[in-house]
């Protein structure tokens, strides 16, 4: 349907209609209230450039889309799993195992981190990863040594003399 509400067949368009008049709006009218187009109306003498901004123009201290802002762009994968690895190592049956590999893989991403030269983040969950692993680790060895000294300690106390 053609937008003056008919319907033309396909072979029997022949285009829009022809323009009479002037357009509905002209370039310098503008509804009141609304400042002018003009680019000397609009900028400030002191602004850099008299004229309209480019079509890539930002303010400064606005990164285009699609860029980071600052300048480590992704966390090392590894740290990540420095993490994740220090905090799995809670779970008993385990043994701690999760724990050693969350301080190895935390190492290795602070190692990674380092090199790349502030092209990689991920410095404080590899860090972090470090310091929940030693800490699991030290909890489990704690849990290891009260058990060995007061669970045997308990059945030589409560055993009957023969």
């Amino acid at each position: 349907m053609a937008s003056d509400g008919k319907w033309y067949p396909p072979e029997a368009w022949a285009g829009p209609p022809p323009q009479t008049g002037q357009a509905p709006y002209s370039v310098t009218e503008y509804p009141a209230g609304y400042q002018s187009a003009e680019p000397s109306a609009r900028y400030s003498a002191g602004h850099p450039s008299a004229s309209y901004p480019s079509a890539g123009y930002l303010p400064p201290g606005y990164p285009a889309a699609g860029y980071p802002s600052h300048g480590a762009s992704w966390a090392v994968p590894l740290a990540v799993a420095s993490l994740v690895c220090a905090c799995a190592g809670i779970i008993p049956f385990l043994f701690g195992i999760p724990s050693v590999l969350g301080i190895v893989f935390g190492f290795v991403a602070r190692s990674q981190i380092r090199n790349a030269h502030g092209a990689q983040g991920g410095a404080g969950l590899a860090l972090a990863g470090i310091i929940v692993g030693f800490s699991l680790i030290g909890l489990f060895i704690l849990a290891v040594v009260l058990i060995a000294v007061f669970g045997t300690s308990a059945h030589s106390a409560s055993a009957p003399a023969l």
